[in-house]
């Protein structure tokens, strides 16, 4: 029992790793594009990171919107209908000045 408990442990942590990994591609990719990138350039930056990531950029006026979303690559056998299909992060930023249409 104990040693179930252990592996459970071990697999959450490695879901809210993942969760931060996901968290910093979104910052990462927002920040790039506000600096004036390409979306293909800033996209590369989050799949240094998240291979498989889905990457979703949007602007709202001067918002620029990143959605990062990706999915756990380990599911433990016995609780996998309660494991999170995917996990998701959202980023916004302002363009900078000089980056405005």
């Amino acid at each position: 029992m104990l040693f179930s408990l252990l592996l459970l442990s071990i697999w959450a942590i490695g879901l809210v790793t993942l969760n931060l990994r996901c968290i910093d591609a979104a910052r990462d990719v927002a920040r790039a594009v506000a600096r004036g990138e390409t979306p293909d350039q800033a996209k590369s930056l989050a799949h240094q990171t998240l291979p498989n990531a889905t990457i979703t950029i949007s602007h709202e006026g001067d918002d620029i919107h990143v959605t990062v979303t990706t999915a756990p690559t380990h599911t433990p056998p016995l609780i996998t209908p309660l494991t999170p299909t995917h996990l998701s992060a959202t980023a916004t930023i302002q363009a900078e000045p000089s980056q405005l249409p």
